[in-house]
């Protein structure tokens, strides 16, 4: 189960900041995506097994989350970085991807996810033809927090951005050690 990372990685996903606190806290295990606006005929697509999570706060809501995880919308905006500044504290490599249609292979993931019962209700009826992608991903936290400047064209309702800078992987650490992380694996797996 030990995963050897590159050096370094460029390539962001765009995710809500309440769920990127789930993933630092291995409360959260899988995306649950449809992709964004400007990928709204193509779906969401894995763009790279490897990323960085790039924490957004636009169109989050605690409406969304189930209750015992509200508070983590206020918790990451309090350490949200002054404008025009993103802060940069995980990756994540993609172990497992799926696609569904179907609530109940959703709710029998909620072990797995922070989201609530009208997130996934709101989701398959918006592009109802289009499946919502699942990725099981291993999620590991840089040695230090990096702190980037945003540039416009990171701007947009889109999942993937590739950064202006490459961030180095060296020193990472998963946020689950191996045999937590694959027992949860192994759970997912199941379930699907």
């Amino acid at each position: 189960m030990d995963e050897q990372l590159p050096s370094q990685c460029q390539v962001a996903l765009k995710e809500w900041a309440s769920v990127v606190e789930a993933f630092s806290r291995g409360e959260q295990l899988v995306l649950i995506r449809k992709g964004g606006l400007a990928e709204a005929r193509s779906g969401f697509t894995l763009a790279s097994r490897l990323f960085l999570f790039y924490p957004t706060f636009e169109h989050q809501t605690v409406q969304f989350l189930r209750e015992s995880y509200q508070r983590y919308l206020d918790e990451a905006i309090a350490r949200k970085p002054s404008d025009g500044t993103l802060q940069i504290e995980l990756c994540g490599l993609a172990v497992f991807s799926t696609q569904t249609q179907d609530p109940a292979v959703l709710e029998r993931l909620s072990p797995f996810h922070i989201y609530n019962e009208a997130f996934f209700t709101q989701r398959l009826k918006w592009q109802p033809e289009q499946p919502l992608g699942i990725v099981v991903v291993r999620t590991f936290r840089l040695p230090s927090p990096q702190l980037l400047p945003v540039v416009s064209r990171y701007a947009g309702c889109k999942s993937w951005v590739e950064l202006e800078q490459v961030v180095s992987l060296d020193g990472a650490r998963p946020v689950l050690d191996d045999q937590a992380f694959g027992s949860r694996l192994e759970q997912i797996h199941a379930l699907l």
